[in-house]
């Protein structure tokens, strides 16, 4: 894809949401292979600690309604998490628990760091949520993980 067209800019929330809703995540091109892979993946590139990020809307209103993503460790543990939460516009998120949020300048990204250190042992995981208030938009958010 290429960053320079504003079309592709604003159809990346949904490309992502969509390869979440299948377990799915964006690949790139391995440096060490020039193969295709998912990021945790590549060889040539081994993540120190990695962690995922899963989505699951918990409730729901006529407006609004409440996610939580649940941030899982690797194989070994990590000593912290940041995720990367994206709603599609006109949602808007209202209010957040278990973290810390920030948001880009769209107000559509929402980054969330976690109270307290984050860490977490091998394959351990923990928790938090959010309101997304709908503005008719019902889409699931896209949700990612990395580990700093």
């Amino acid at each position: 894809m290429h960053d320079g067209y504003q079309s592709t800019i604003n159809a990346l929330p949904q490309i992502a949401a969509g390869l979440a809703s299948r377990n799915l995540c964006a690949g790139m091109i391995s440096t060490s292979t020039g193969q295709a892979v998912a990021p945790a993946d590549d060889p040539g590139n081994p993540p120190v600690g990695s962690c995922t990020a899963t989505y699951q809307r918990v409730q729901q209103w006529g407006d609004r309604f409440n996610g939580q993503v649940t941030i899982t460790a690797g194989a070994s543990a990590i000593s912290s998490w940041t995720a990367t939460v994206t709603v599609t516009s006109p949602q808007k998120v209202s209010t957040t628990w278990n973290g810390t949020p920030s948001w880009d300048s769209s107000g559509n990204v929402m980054t969330m760091k976690p109270n307290g250190n984050g860490s977490l042992a091998a394959n351990a995981s923990t928790t938090f949520g959010f309101t997304v208030m709908a503005n008719g938009q019902w889409a699931a958010p896209a949700v990612t993980c990395g580990t700093p």
